[in-house]
């Protein structure tokens, strides 16, 4: 959750893990210049050598509100995600690339184990499983994944007064596994997200049968897309 300096102010982006963030992180640091409590260096540190129990970019607002008067902050902004996709997309990404699920443990094995110790070790997995709410200020500006990014860039343009810098977000990270197994949620699956997450999907506007309420989630759920998949996994 990264502050970025535009003009004489301080402004916080929550970074929701696996909604975007490295790809706005980016395009803050390209056209804002360096950015702090940032470390994307964090998960090649020893344990023994972290200063903290996750990245700093993944600070929770309480912990954020100990550190900072709420003066010193401008405002703030977020990009959220369907709860649902968002923990698929966490899944491979502790699976392929960190490497912290063990070999054979799919999805529903995976995630039974975190609601199993969610409230005693929150930081677990560098907080990726958290609510989005404990990482969004209750004022931020929010804006959704599933709609594009382009409304952020705007916003930005406002902050700074001006239009410079690059017009569009790019993607960070992009999957090269698409499709690969393991990542099926069943319905089991699905109604426990939907208990947990239920901060997320009322506060952000999320619906547990659609990706996203109005024509966008509309048009997915029709042609069967991933979402739709996830429903019918048993």
């Amino acid at each position: 959750m990264p502050l970025v300096r535009i003009n004489a102010d301080l402004h916080f982006f929550a970074h929701v893990p696996r909604a975007a963030g490295g790809s706005v992180e980016a395009y803050l640091a390209a056209r804002f210049g360096s950015l702090a409590l940032l470390d994307d260096s964090y998960p090649d540190q020893p344990l023994n050598r972290r200063w903290s129990q996750t990245s700093p970019q993944h600070i929770d607002v309480a912990t954020l509100e100990r550190f900072f008067p709420a003066e010193w902050i401008a405002s703030s902004f977020a990009v959220v995600r369907h709860p649902v996709t968002r923990i698929v997309s966490v899944y491979h990404h502790q699976a392929e690339v960190l490497g912290t699920v063990p070999k054979g443990m799919d999805v529903n094995e995976w995630l039974l184990e975190w609601f199993e110790s969610a409230e005693t070790d929150p930081y677990l997995n560098d907080s990726h499983l958290r609510r989005q709410s404990e990482f969004v200020p209750l004022d931020a500006t929010v804006f959704h994944i599933e709609h594009g990014l382009d409304a952020l860039v705007s916003h930005l343009d406002k902050l700074a007064g001006n239009a410079a810098g690059p017009r569009n977000i790019q993607p960070e990270v992009i999957r090269k596994t698409e499709g690969k197994g393991g990542g099926e949620l069943s319905q089991t699956s699905l109604a426990l997200i939907e208990e947990y997450y239920a901060d997320d999907f009322s506060r952000f506007g999320y619906d547990a049968d659609q990706p996203l309420p109005g024509s966008v989630g509309e048009t997915v759920a029709r042609r069967g897309g991933l979402f739709g998949r996830l429903r019918r996994a048993g």
